[in-house]
């Protein structure tokens, strides 16, 4: 299991490093994902609740 955390926490680095996101913001905005995410929720609908998630998080950052 921490391998698998291990190789989840690199990956994230790599995406942020790539997009020139920090990894404290990647992180939160994971978390808050998470938390938000709904069973029936259609595939657009989560489109749009994760990029308000990423402008609220970027415009406090």
């Amino acid at each position: 299991m921490k391998e698998v955390k291990r190789r989840e926490l690199e990956l994230l680095a790599r995406v942020c490093k790539q997009n020139d996101i920090p990894l404290k913001l990647a992180s939160q905005l994971i978390r808050s994902a998470e938390k938000l995410s709904y069973e029936n929720v259609s595939q657009s609908v989560r489109t749009k609740e994760y990029q308000d998630l990423i402008d609220f998080h970027t415009k406090n950052s």
